[in-house]
């Protein structure tokens, strides 16, 4: 049964704040976005102006994600239309519905695994309480779990890196990581079998990786005795081999030609060791440094190790299945937390049961056992805090997409049309997307993004404004000749985060005459004590100019050309 609670509309709130924070997207997420753009603007009978025939990245990627969540957005992306909702000229506005669809995917996703979780703490405990009543003892004296789906909710929402991302366009977060909660709790109902089969058909079309999740599965699932392992093989292969059928099918189409996006991933970045090429570190990485950037504080780590004693054996498949998706990850040389995201609820379970079991059942006798109660609800007010302040700095990692706003402001404001603006490979990196583009029927300008300098060059004099990271000689990067013989006007720039100053913090905390005492009332007595703390954070950020904003200043026959 599919439960609702306050924590739960909670949840799905936290998710689009982040989404609302940062609307734009990056280099990772452009696939997934420009593909979701063009199934909705021209449909999937015509591909031939399809982005990614133009750009079609290192390896190919699967449109099935795109697809599903083009499928889902449509209706919304209408009827906002029809209502005229937004009245802006660009697409923004379907953009940022396409990533509430995703986030709300993903939301209902942890959903589902807390309800599965609450139910298997409440079945236990009902198991439990009948067989007291029965013998004729008092079911008040037994252990209680009630609150743990709520601990595992609090746990997510002040959970900075899968709250931030659970909105965004990633490949991890489009298929892969609502698919692994849902199968996960199918495991948590003793449903392994058709986990492994989720999970193995869900490796193969979107993230080869949670092969490790299924493998995890398979083996504790064995160990336990709740799966038989030729049973547990035959449904993984049957999931991967429905998955074969469906990528070969769709994805052949639209990349016009056979193959399997997430097997050619596979070959190129581990059987050729590709992946390597952007970067490697050590076998413990994952535990040493990605788990503790993961979970701020650690509580949950902590709590990891009473929440195991509390377990069930199916909370325990689950969870050691996580942890042995990351001891597999390690062994690839090339990191990056988003590889081992599907092991993060787990673990949050397991932390979760340690923090129901404490909050429920441990009696407080003395201050020293109340002050160690109440440092769960103290860790999350804690998680929430570092969740606030790097969503903060966050919204300062997309200044391409600031730019391609600044322009497009200034088109409106100043009344351009016909016109052609270039913009470099760094700006489309970092927040430029399709959906950021002016209405081309209404205003008629070109968005170029040409990266090879041959083609520059040809189309140089053709370029009427520029957003690009270069200040000074611009196209000296591409290769022409004389940046110098062309004027340009810098029309507005876009800056990006730089690094932390904490003098405005310190001198103000150390100034003659405090102490704790007057800090707090000095805070406390303001008028808007959140303006004057979050004015603190803000002037502690160091912000510098990254991208430009160009305009070419030609000449009185150049402008009659024109």
């Amino acid at each position: 049964m599919f439960k609702w609670s306050l924590l739960d509309t909670a949840l799905l709130a936290v998710i689009f704040y982040h989404l609302a924070q940062a609307p734009y997207t990056k280099v990772e997420e452009s696939f997934t976005l420009q593909a979701i753009h063009d199934i909705l603007e021209y449909g999937v009978f015509d591909i031939s102006r399809y982005d990614h025939l133009q750009f079609p990245g290192v390896v190919p990627r699967s449109f099935i994600g795109p697809l599903i969540v083009a499928v889902l957005s449509k209706p919304a992306i209408m009827i906002s239309s029809m209502l005229n909702l937004f009245t802006d000229d660009t697409q923004m506005h379907a953009q940022l519905i396409v990533r509430g669809v995703i986030g709300l995917v993903n939301g209902l996703s942890l959903i589902m695994l807390k309800n599965a979780l609450q139910s298997l703490f409440d079945e236990i405990e009902e198991k439990k309480n009948k067989k007291l009543e029965k013998d004729g003892e008092t079911p008040a004296n037994t252990v209680t779990m009630t609150s743990v789906g709520s601990w595992f909710l609090l746990f997510c929402m002040t959970s900075f890196h899968m709250m931030f991302y659970s909105s965004r366009t990633l490949p991890n977060f489009v298929g892969a990581f609502p698919l692994s909660n849902i199968a996960l709790s199918l495991a948590l109902k003793g449903n392994l079998e058709w986990a492994i089969l989720l999970l193995s058909g869900s490796a193969v079309i979107f993230r080869l990786e949670l092969g490790g999740l299924a493998a995890g599965l398979t083996i504790f699932g064995f160990i336990f005795k709740k799966v038989d392992i030729f049973r547990a093989l035959k449904f993984g292969f049957m999931g991967a081999g429905i998955a074969i059928g469906i990528s070969m099918s769709i994805d052949s189409y639209f990349w016009g030609d056979w193959g399997i996006p997430e097997v050619d991933a596979f070959i190129f970045n581990v059987v050729y060791g590709k992946s390597a090429q952007w970067g490697t570190e050590s076998p413990l990485a994952y535990f040493t440094n990605y788990l503790r950037m993961l979970f701020l504080p650690p509580t949950v780590l902590v709590l990891n190790y009473i929440g195991y004693r509390a377990a069930p054996k199916n909370l325990k498949i689950v969870t050691l299945a996580g942890y042995f998706h990351i001891l597999a990850m390690s062994t690839q040389p090339h990191k990056e937390w988003r590889f081992i995201i599907y092991s993060v609820p787990p673990i949050i379970m397991l932390g979760s049961a340690g923090a129901a079991y404490l909050w429920e059942n441990f009696k407080v006798r003395t201050m020293g056992n109340a002050a160690l109660l109440a440092l769960l609800p103290l860790s999350v007010a804690i998680g929430g805090v570092v969740s606030y302040i790097f969503c903060y700095i966050s919204t300062m990692n997309y200044p391409g997409g600031e730019a391609l706003a600044m322009f497009n402001d200034y088109v409106m404001a100043n009344n351009v049309t016909n016109s052609t603006v270039f913009i470099t490979v760094p700006p489309c990196m970092t927040g430029v997307s399709l959906f950021g583009q002016l209405d081309f029927d209404k205003y008629g300008i070109t968005y170029d993004r040409t990266e090879d300098s041959k083609s520059v060059q040809n189309k140089w004099d053709s370029y009427d404004y520029m957003i690009t990271h270069e200040s000074l000689d611009i196209g000296k990067s591409f290769g022409i000749e004389d940046p110098s013989a062309s004027k340009w006007e810098l029309i507005g720039k876009s800056k990006i985060f730089a690094g932390v100053n904490p003098a405005p913090l310190t001198d103000y905390i150390f100034k003659e005459g405090n102490n704790v005492f007057s800090l707090v009332k000095d805070v406390i007595m303001r008028e808007s004590p959140y303006d004057f703390m979050f004015a603190m954070l803000d002037n502690c950020l160091i912000r510098q100019d990254l991208f430009f904003i160009h305009k070419r200043i030609r000449n009185d026959a150049d402008e009659n050309l024109q």
